[in-house]
């Protein structure tokens, strides 16, 4: 059998998407799974062995290079559909085409799922895993994605981390201070203020992560912390930031992909997450063996006021408790 798993949109949906093609090994091991998704997470999924294939598009991909890549494909997976991707695989004549049954455009699929994820009764990899009852495999809703680092990035980083830690080994904090629009964020000075009793504490350096646009950002936390106690990651590919998340004592963010890629890695890993039903804990919490989720306490009109403030509500002290006891363990 032939799969196709679609998943174009960021990283932190493909960590959570992942799990399927675990899932459909362990059920299916002669089945040959493909990965439709957006180029810059194609390294990520290159690390999965449960992947057979991938498959990539940019942002604005000719119709007929979209109708390309569902050649020679038994079964499509849509967890979170677009347009003219199920179109495309409909145009293809694709057997199986498995995608929810709310859209305006939900005819194009032969499987239809009716569950509204934004009400978030599962997690975001549940409703990933449920979609696979349409071909009759029953998976176990904890399964975790399969990530096998490589020489290459892990060279890479011990070569950084013994230049600018002083040792591979060196015990590290990793704080991803930016959200990139993909939740609601959480104030820089309290990023700080972690930062500095983490390093006073636990006498343990502090790597703030980001990309090259967060750049001005990061320095200002840089700055706050100070270069004696905390250092930039920003601009490193993406294999490398996740060896450099793989080796960190704990890493603290919002709901971002390199949260959920550091707890996909085993990192003890603290994430902090809005009340709204869409984008909380309960839909988009981080999944792994040593993760503590937090959420403000609610208050009148949570969790859907109109003007959302709770992320205000988390105080650097409860990111506090969290790193205590993720340590104790």
């Amino acid at each position: 059998m032939k799969i196709l798993i679609v998943r174009t949109d960021r990283l932190g949906d493909v960590v959570l998407t992942l799990p399927m093609a675990r899932a459909i090994k362990k059920a299916l091991p002669t089945a040959h799974v493909t990965f439709l998704a957006r180029e810059y997470t194609r390294p990520i999924i290159e690390r999965c062995p449960d992947v057979d294939e991938i498959r990539t598009i940019n942002d604005k991909p000719s119709f007929w290079k979209i109708l390309r890549q569902f050649r020679r494909c038994d079964v499509a997976f849509f967890p979170s559909p677009r347009f003219q991707l199920a179109l495309a695989a409909f145009l293809a004549r694709v057997p199986k085409r498995v995608g929810t049954g709310y859209r305006w455009y939900s005819f194009l699929f032969t499987s239809k799922i009716y569950e509204h994820r934004k009400t978030a009764e599962h997690h975001e990899a549940e409703y990933n895993l449920r979609m696979l009852t349409t071909i009759g495999i029953s998976s176990d809703m904890a399964e975790l994605p399969t990530i096998q680092l490589q020489a290459p990035e892990i060279e890479s980083v011990d070569q950084w981390m013994i230049q600018h830690l002083g040792f591979a080994n060196a015990k590290f904090a990793m704080l991803h201070i930016t959200s990139g629009g993909s939740t609601q964020p959480w104030a820089v000075r309290k990023f700080v203020e972690v930062g500095r009793e983490i390093a006073e504490k636990y006498n343990m350096r502090v790597v703030l992560t980001g990309v090259d646009a967060d750049a001005n950002v990061i320095s200002i936390a840089l700055a706050s912390i100070g270069t004696n106690r905390a250092i930039p990651f920003v601009g490193q590919t993406i294999l490398e930031l996740a060896a450099l998340l793989d080796r960190a004592s704990i890493v603290i963010t919002i709901g971002t992909g390199p949260g959920h890629l550091a707890a996909a890695l085993g990192a003890p890993t603290i994430g902090m997450f809005p009340l709204p039903l869409p984008i909380s804990k309960e839909r988009w919490g981080f999944r792994g063996t040593l993760v503590s989720n937090l959420s403000p306490k609610p208050i009148s009109g949570c969790p859907n006021c109109k003007d959302c403030t709770c992320m205000e509500r988390i105080g650097s002290e409860d990111v506090m408790n969290a790193v205590e006891t993720l340590f104790r363990l």
